[in-house]
């Protein structure tokens, strides 16, 4: 009676160890893929993927315009390149961010080849492991002076976009850009990020700022580049068996932003202001001149879409339930909520130019990026990032503009710098 009872005892132990183990199993999905990215041209469904752990949220941190520049023009007003990539640096370290993404104008180097300063960031972003991608901006390939022939041994002339865009996958293993299939511009493609698990936290789809040779850069989101959104949107919900989340950043104001501003300084309408300035700038006379914006609406998969440029602006407003941001200035190399009189010449400024700082004196250094950060439920939020608030020893290195004004009043006199205090 004794082993019957002990052989029962066994067997509800067994029993019940295994009905644990089935209950521990089915609240704890398999991992299946290890923290880290893989490349589109590596990966099932060819898209670029950044994996993140299944247990805390990610952070995607996007940046614009650090416009590196070997003229330098801009040290008159105290910008350096060396000030971007100190900025940088220190930024990546106090954000810890899981991806980095840029929305355009690396580099500012009008004639001259951009590869070698465009070097000087994506090296930052490498020594760091960090994941990264950027989309071009209006500067970034030189209009005119862009040939097939230009290569990264040039120092004179663009590379075309397609051929930049290779060198970059050869050179830089964490860089995530490639480019997709569409009619207009090089670059446009998607990040997406998931967990270990392998769910779909958000996808990052990035815009170039596309060229035409009879108009110029374009100030919207083309019809191609349009289509290839939805194509994207469409093709990654039905892989999902749900509308999939999605942010979009580019380098030009949708001219939604600036009808969305002037519906606020009205006060009509139902647009929402949340937070910054909108400082220059104005696109709402094309606003009919692009189907993107609609067609987001139509989607409902897009809830965000930020955008770089204008430097001095970092508003963040509402229009019909889209949020639509500019992104802080993310650089040291270029103007920054100053302005000249007379435009720089290849001699140097004219004797004459004034310098204002106005907008600096009202509205402060706000420099730095957006932080989205992406939660488990495939679900997201994002907020501002000033540099000054977050590095420690910000005021030791950063641009002091009062000592600029002076140094400028000392060796040009008080007509070449106007204040606002």
């Amino acid at each position: 009676m004794k082993k019957i009872a002990l052989f029962c005892a066994v067997i509800w132990i067994t029993v019940l160890a295994l009905a644990v183990g089935c209950k521990a199993q089915e609240v704890t999905p398999t991992e299946v893929h290890s923290v880290g990215f893989v490349q589109a041209r590596d990966s099932a469904d060819g898209y670029a993927t950044v994996y993140v752990p299944s247990d805390r949220e990610a952070k995607v941190l996007l940046l614009a315009d650090p416009q590196l520049d070997p003229t330098e023009k801009y040290s008159i007003v105290g910008s350096y390149n060396e000030l971007t990539l100190i900025f940088l640096d220190k930024f990546l370290d106090v954000t810890r961010p899981d991806l980095v993404l840029v929305a355009g104008d690396v580099t500012m180097t009008g004639f001259l080849n951009s590869w070698s300063y465009f070097c000087q960031i994506a090296d930052i972003f490498e020594a760091k492991r960090i994941p990264w991608s950027f989309v071009f901006g209006n500067h970034d390939c030189e209009k005119e002076y862009v040939s097939i022939r230009v290569d990264i041994d040039s120092g004179l002339g663009q590379m075309t976009k397609a051929n930049f865009i290779e060198e970059v996958q050869a050179h830089y293993e964490y860089c995530l850009i490639y480019s997709a299939e569409c009619e207009d511009g090089d670059g446009n493609h998607v990040v997406n990020v998931r967990n270990t698990r392998g769910q779909l936290l958000n996808t990052f789809v990035g815009l170039d700022c596309a060229y035409d040779e009879e108009d110029g850069y374009s100030h919207v989101i083309t019809q191609a580049q349009t289509d290839y959104y939805e194509g994207v949107v469409c093709a990654l919900s039905a892989e999902e068996g749900r509308t999939i989340p999605t942010v979009v950043y580019t380098h030009v104001a949708l001219p939604q932003t600036f009808v969305a501003y002037h519906e606020i300084e009205a006060g009509i309408g139902d647009s929402t202001y949340y937070y910054g300035q909108l400082l220059g700038g104005d696109y709402s006379a094309y606003v009919d001149r692009s189907p993107f914006f609609d067609k987001m609406l139509e989607l409902g998969s897009t809830k965000a879409v930020f955008f770089g440029h204008h430097h001095g602006n970092d508003i963040s407003l509402e229009y019909q339930g889209i949020r639509l941001s500019f992104i802080p200035h993310s650089g040291m190399s270029h103007e920054y909520r100053t302005d000249h009189s007379i435009d720089y010449q290849p001699s140097g400024w004219d004797a004459d130019t004034v310098f204002d700082f106005t907008e600096v004196d009202l509205y402060g250094d706000h420099r730095g990026g957006v932080m989205v950060t992406l939660d488990q439920n495939a679900t997201y939020t994002f907020a501002p990032v000033h540099a000054a608030s977050v590095i420690p020893d910000y005021a030791d290195w950063a641009i002091d503009y009062d000592a600029v004004a002076s140094d400028l009043i000392a060796t040009r006199g008080p007509q070449s710098v106007i204040r606002g205090k």
